[in-house]
């Protein structure tokens, strides 16, 4: 008898581990790989050059949100160069957008300029002053090339504050009869590879428990978190022919301007750095700064930009 306890006992933990593991494989996967690694064993810097492409980097992190608006047309005053100053409603901030032609849909990258804490002490250099200065890069690359197809550019504001930018945005679009085929959000920029995550209400890791649905820890707590869709396939298939160095997550979750494009049915993904800790350590704090980026990083925004082709099937 008592053996066969035993049996039974062994069979229920058997199964409860499993019904607890099965479901969360990937979460666990990827909460090791690309949060507890890279706390674990920190990856070397390649310092982001004071006179190199990302110069404005340097410019732009000692900057209030008003004073990074007046700096984003005056670095796009560039040959075939067209730009659009969007205002914000109830806002001093303004979207600016960026066109090199008339040809329409547009793929669209975007990135938002304003920081949490509008103060001059606080960088925000990875949320979101790298993605500006991938994106001025890109288009001073695209202008000097002259062949940017497509793509177009958007710098949003008051991403902070209930992504009213992006919001605005899609209603200037929708006003003014702008085709878009699709928007990359960039995001969260600064340590090891590129990220694709899936836009959700609520940020973090993702657990799924039996009978009660998914809950998402953030760094701080858990919290319920409703369903999600996965990031947009056709559009993240396009990117890795672009840039094969880009991770897909699937229990990551991320909270931008996409998730204001993907309710408006807009296909979108946010990309991020593959560094969940760097992220969690810096995000919304004193401690991102532009000493802990890596180069590295920004290139891989940077070449997948201009070396995108929205039409490859």
């Amino acid at each position: 008898m008592k053996r066969k306890f035993v049996r039974v006992g062994l069979g229920v933990l058997v199964v409860a581990v499993g019904t607890l593991i099965l479901p969360n494989a990937r979460a666990l996967y990827e909460g090791i790989f690309f949060h507890v690694r890279p706390a674990i064993s920190p990856n070397s810097i390649r310092p982001i050059n004071r006179d190199g492409r990302y110069a404005s980097l340097y410019d732009l992190v000692h900057l209030r949100n008003a004073e990074r608006l007046d700096y984003l047309p005056r670095h796009l005053d560039l040959p075939n160069v067209s730009v659009v100053q969007i205002p914000i409603p109830n806002s001093k901030l303004q979207n600016v957008f960026v066109r090199f032609s008339a040809v329409e849909p547009y793929t669209i990258f975007c990135a938002h300029y304003d920081k949490l804490y509008d103060d001059e002490r606080y960088q925000g250099a990875s949320d979101n002053t790298a993605a500006v200065s991938v994106l001025l890069a890109s288009i001073t690359e695209l202008a000097r090339r002259g062949d940017a197809g497509n793509r177009a550019f958007l710098f949003t504001g008051e991403e902070e504050h209930g992504l009213r930018g992006a919001k605005t945005f899609v209603e200037y679009a929708h006003t003014n009869n702008i085709a878009i085929r699709e928007i990359v959000n960039f995001d969260g920029l600064g340590r090891g590879k590129l990220a694709i995550r899936p836009s959700a209400d609520v940020v973090g890791l993702v657990f799924t428990l039996p009978l009660y649905g998914d809950i998402t820890y953030d760094g701080r707590e858990f919290r319920r978190s409703p369903p999600y869709p996965p990031a947009n396939a056709r559009l993240t298939q396009s990117l890795l022919r672009a840039q094969p160095n880009i991770v897909v997550l699937e229990r990551f979750t991320a909270l931008g301007d996409s998730n204001a494009f993907q309710q408006n049915g807009i296909p979108t993904v946010a990309i991020n750095s593959d560094d969940m800790y760097f992220l969690e350590m810096t995000w919304h704090s004193y401690a991102d700064r532009v000493e802990l980026l890596d180069e590295r990083n920004l290139d891989l925004a940077f070449e997948l930009i201009v070396g995108y082709n929205e039409r490859t099937p």
